[in-house]
């Protein structure tokens, strides 16, 4: 069987990553045929590179194009890719709103492949706590607190940018960038809640427009409630998650998960027990987590595996909404100063943010020297 015949749309710092790991060979089945960039830097001698996507696809080179440029782009691009009957492969987020993302997902062409970058599905962690929840090993869940602030971004982050952290480059900051990833997986764990309230800060670190710091209440269905504190101004920072269930805790630190069970549920012991102070008995342990891999790879490999048609999407375009709805929740709580229900009022939302990216602009980047190590981005 032919390979699938990936072109790469953008060549910045995760568009390189992105190219590095379809030119290593570890894609089983794949091919890098082409790539594109505003810069029109070539990435090398051997692959064509196209200044523009119109150009790329006119061309004819791929089955799939994998985009990897600003948010701003994401919408137009992969509407392109698809009207021309390329799958697509897109980097986080879908889009800046729930609104954009629908759209764009109702205009899917029902015959391809529609895929989002969401890697952080494969981390042997939270990979590990979606099957034990799924398992329902601490029974039912109560609560659940995640701190995640450990997105420290210094100012040169932006300052080289003309997009980062701005309305019009990413409708956005904290929250649908670096934190996309956290608010896929909450609420991939724990499903969306009902209403959420938030308070948020825009610069207060950093010189942007955007916010740099997030607090949220989420309340869910049975009264299951959820704490989550962001931040990319802070450091050394903490990535550490607790679930609370009716037969204990699970924990994860950002180095191991702490599982403590006890044999009796604790709404059993409260409603039985004689003793004035007396509580279950528990057992910790350390769960054993699968070896780690490169977590954009296994997105790769199943798109491509996907295309050939020896695989199911595990990243669906439409998986990328759930984010984008707690993301767009938290702002338009903090815009409004309401409790805010879910799934959002997307029009609303829209409005507003239309709002706000009219009374900006995109930042004349700063012309400095600047060092790069990708692999630090990775939280």
């Amino acid at each position: 069987m032919a390979p699938v015949r990936f072109g790469v749309l953008g060549t910045g710092n995760i568009g390189k990553q992105h190219i590095a790991l379809l030119r290593s060979g570890d894609i089983h089945g794949a091919v890098l045929t082409a790539t594109a960039s505003r810069s029109g830097e070539a990435v090398d001698s051997t692959t064509p590179h196209f200044q523009n996507l119109d150009a790329l696809l006119d061309a004819q080179l791929c089955d799939v194009l994998l985009i990897a440029t600003p948010t701003m782009s994401h919408v137009e691009a992969a509407q392109s890719a698809m009207d021309r009957g390329v799958h697509v492969l897109l980097e986080k987020p879908l889009a800046m709103s729930v609104l954009q993302s629908q759209s764009l997902i109702n205009n899917a062409p029902t015959n391809l492949q529609f895929s989002v970058m969401l890697n952080q599905r494969f981390h042997p962690a939270y990979a590990t706590l979606k099957r034990l929840l799924d398992e329902g090993v601490i029974g039912a869940i109560q609560r659940y607190s995640w701190t995640m602030t450990s997105w420290y971004r210094p100012d040169i982050y932006y300052q080289v940018s003309s997009w980062r952290g701005t309305w019009p480059g990413e409708g956005g900051g904290l929250l649908i960038n670096q934190c996309i990833h956290n608010l896929d997986i909450l609420q991939w764990l724990f499903g969306l809640p009902e209403s959420l309230v938030s308070n948020v800060a825009f610069g207060r670190y950093h010189q942007i427009d955007v916010e740099d710091e997030a607090t949220a209440v989420l309340r869910h269905h049975k009264g299951m409630t959820g704490l989550l504190q962001a931040s990319s101004g802070e450091a050394p920072g903490i990535n550490r998650l607790e679930i609370i269930g009716d037969y204990g805790s699970l924990t994860w630190n950002d180095s191991q998960i702490i599982l403590s069970k006890s044999d009796q549920s604790v709404s059993e012991h409260c409603a039985t027990t004689h003793q004035m102070f007396g509580m279950p008995s528990f057992s910790p342990e350390v769960v054993a987590l699968p070896e780690s891999t490169n977590q954009h790879a296994q997105v790769l490999q199943n798109m491509t595996d996907t295309v050939a048609g020896n695989a199911q999407l595990l990243t669906p375009a439409t998986e990328g909404i759930g984010s984008l709805q707690l993301a767009n929740a938290i702002l338009l709580s903090e815009w409004t100063g309401e409790m805010v229900n879910l799934p959002i009022d997307a029009a609303r939302y829209e409005s507003l943010l239309r709002e706000k990216i009219e009374g900006s602009s995109l930042r004349a980047p700063a012309d400095t020297d600047v060092e790069i190590d990708m692999e630090k981005s990775f939280r």
